[in-house]
């Protein structure tokens, strides 16, 4: 690093005096406290930046904030200081605990430890600005170096990305601007343009579009659509490492454009966007998004730009409507916003005879179940809802409904519109030929009706058809939720306590429970007095002659019963060797630990052991867990000794994984910067 850059430098051995190093509140930070002020997930993140060199140009001040670029997939200042505890900023999008921060703070005392000389912080230092660090009471003049120069990074931050150009000292960068006289700004202005060439080339831009003649404008945004849009784009939550496209440029230049009164070409070239880059992210493998969210700020443009289209409106309505249709990674937020606005009820109405012309093209192959024909028709039809709606034409939304509903098994949609018109016997009718028609081939779609109709009796207060209902649910997949919510419902129906019995029978045996009728022509019984729904087939009723024992373990476990619910589990193991059914064993001992804390440490220490062998960054944060759970018991159990020699022979065995024992490090409470 050129010195003359920054200022003079402070050396920790050197420069810093006794009483300094003894009130620098980093040396004092241990893992625990770290892992809670940023979390255990960007705890890992921070060092893992760390380790990969990502902390640049890391700079202190007299009274100690940290301030440093960190590179990810932007360039991010970040600073790191004590006011009543630990705390960060940083032009990320998260903005403070964040893994920018850990890693400065990790570098600052890696840096430390290692006896290197730390730079002091400049007065001048752009990070200053960028990150509105008052130089005042709470940071005094004092504690900053003046710097003779200018202060340059090594690394230019810009362009700047949306959230740092939206930071507060942009006011405070107007009026320094304001107070040069114009030849000062124009050889500022030059200078920046031959040391960064995207100064130079916004300058271009901006010179084209002023001299009338868009032309080269156009052609280089799509140009770059073109290419970035063919650029590899990936990567890794876990390592950090990334190769995100930078859709600045075409980001830009759209924004010239609008301001210059083009809005048409800017929605043209929105539209060959939306496609190129939705096969850029269909081929890529960006686990964080970035890709995604780097369309989505230019799309957000088109969009501006459609509000200024010369377009009619229903034109522009069409378009919103066609690129949210194409859509499949959340790129056209703003449309939702545009389609939002208030549009006239006349262009509402074109919009929705365009589209009834093109719903006309959407056939279905007669006796042919082809999801995907049905979902494209349905997603047309229910645009065309929205449009008839807002042109007034309700009525003729309600039939467009019920002419879809068999035919694209749209019942939800029919009946949620017919029951707020009050037409709940036509809506109940509905639900059971639709209930009937999906059980087989869509059963989500029937589950759903199901659920409508239950709601209908909730708010009804017929809680007795309600339990039916849910008895239906329960014998049909009997879970521990489905137990609870028949309980739930029978007990507002008064008809629990005598239920309860036979339910357990049934849970306990597997058999099927009796079904009895109430009277001559009365309605079937299940349980003694829940009536059926009949929106259930019996023929779906689980049967199976055994306990059904994950349903009986979660009661007892909820009962807070740990007996019981290890009695059914070891029944579970025994009786079903082989049969390929289990339960979830770190769930039981979570409640069962303190009754029978050698078979839960047993078992935890086992998935320590094998979570900590697959040397991956999940398992050792599974490791980790389980450690802590056996240090609590261990403690509770009075046994601090036994967990010490315990923990230090995970140690042993895991000696050669540095990253797994420095996160043990992290539980033990140990100091980040050793002795």
């Amino acid at each position: 690093m050129d010195s003359s850059l920054r200022g003079v430098l402070f050396f920790m051995e050197d420069s810093l005096m006794p009483e300094q190093k003894k009130s620098d509140l980093f040396f004092d930070l241990d893992w625990a406290t770290l892992e809670g002020w940023a979390g255990a997930k960007t705890l890992s993140r921070g060092m893992e930046y760390q380790r990969s060199g990502r902390v640049d140009s890391l700079a202190r001040s007299r009274d100690g904030t940290l301030v440093a670029w960190v590179n990810g997939s932007e360039r991010y200042a970040t600073a790191v200081y004590f006011d009543d505890g630990l705390v960060s900023e940083c032009t990320c999008p998260v903005g403070d605990s964040c893994k920018h921060a850990v890693a400065v703070i990790l570098e600052y005392l890696a840096l430390c430890e290692k006896k290197c000389p730390v730079p002091s912080l400049t007065a001048g230092d752009s990070r200053l600005t960028l990150l509105d660090i008052p130089v005042g009471p709470d940071h005094p003049e004092e504690g900053l170096t003046a710097s003779p120069v200018r202060s340059v990074p090594a690394r230019s931050p810009l362009p700047q990305t949306d959230h740092c150009r939206s930071q507060k000292p942009a006011h405070t960068l107007r009026q320094y601007l304001t107070r040069m006289k114009k030849e000062e700004l124009i050889d500022l202005i030059h200078e920046l343009a031959n040391e960064f060439p995207d100064v130079e080339q916004e300058m271009s831009d901006r010179r084209a579009v002023a001299d009338a003649d868009a032309h080269p404008l156009v052609d280089a945004l799509l140009a770059d659509i073109d290419a970035i849009t063919q650029e590899e784009a990936w990567s890794n939550t876990w390592t950090g490492r990334s190769e995100i496209p930078d859709y600045t440029p075409v980001r830009k230049r759209m924004e010239i454009l609008l301001l210059m009164g083009h809005p048409d070409v800017v929605v043209d070239a929105g539209s060959i966007l939306l496609k190129k880059g939705t096969e850029q992210i269909e081929q890529s493998n960006d686990d964080d998004g970035e890709t995604s969210g780097e369309i989505a700020l230019c799309m957000d443009i088109v969009f501006d730009a459609l509000r200024s289209s010369s377009r009619p409106d229903h034109e522009r309505i069409l378009f919103a409507i066609h690129a949210r249709r194409a859509d499949e990674f959340d790129l056209c937020g703003g449309a939702d916003k545009f389609l939002k606005e208030t549009w006239p009820a006349a262009a509402w109405g074109l919009v929705a005879d365009s589209l009834l012309c093109e719903l006309g093209t959407c056939g279905i192959t007669p006796g042919k179940d082809d999801f995907s024909e049905k979902y494209r028709r349905d997603g047309i039809t229910r645009w065309i809802i929205i449009a008839l709606d807002n042109a007034g034409r309700e009525a003729e939304a309600t039939d467009l409904c019920t002419a879809e509903a068999e035919l694209t098994d749209s019942y939800r949609r029919l009946v949620r519109r017919l029951l707020p018109l009050g037409k709940t016997t036509e809506a109940a009718e509905w639900i059971r030929r639709g209930i009937g028609a999906t059980q087989k081939t869509h059963p989500g779609i029937a589950r759903e009706l199901q659920e409508i109709r239950r709601e209908v009796w909730e708010k009804e207060g017929d809680w007795l058809a309600v339990s039916g209902l849910r008895a239906e649910e329960f014998l049909s997949r009997p879970s521990y939720d489905a137990y609870c919510q028949l309980k739930s419902a029978a007990e507002k129906a008064g008809v629990w306590d005598t239920v309860e019995y036979p339910v357990m029978q049934y849970l306990a045996s597997g058999c099927a429970p009796s079904v009895t009728r109430e009277g001559t022509n009365g309605a079937l019984l299940v349980f003694g007095q829940i009536p059926l729904s009949g929106l259930i087939e019996q023929g779906s009723w689980k049967l199976q002659k055994e306990p059904f024992f994950p349903v009986l373990i979660d009661r007892a476990i909820a009962n807070r019963q740990p007996e019981d619910a290890v009695m059914w589990f070891d029944r579970l193991r025994a009786e079903r060797a082989g049969s390929g059914e289990y339960y979830p064993e770190h769930r039981l001992w979570d409640v069962a630990a303190d009754r029978f804390p050698e078979r839960a440490l047993s078992f935890w220490m086992a998935c320590a052991d094998r979570e900590a062998q697959t040397a991956q960054p999940k398992g050792y944060e599974n490791a980790i867990g389980y450690l802590k759970k056996i240090r609590a018991l261990m403690e509770r159990q009075g046994k601090t000794v036994e967990w010490g020699v315990y923990l230090a022979g995970v140690r042993t065995v895991h000696a050669r994984k540095k990253k797994f024992t420095g996160m043990i490090d992290v539980i033990e409470g140990k100091k980040i910067l050793k002795s």
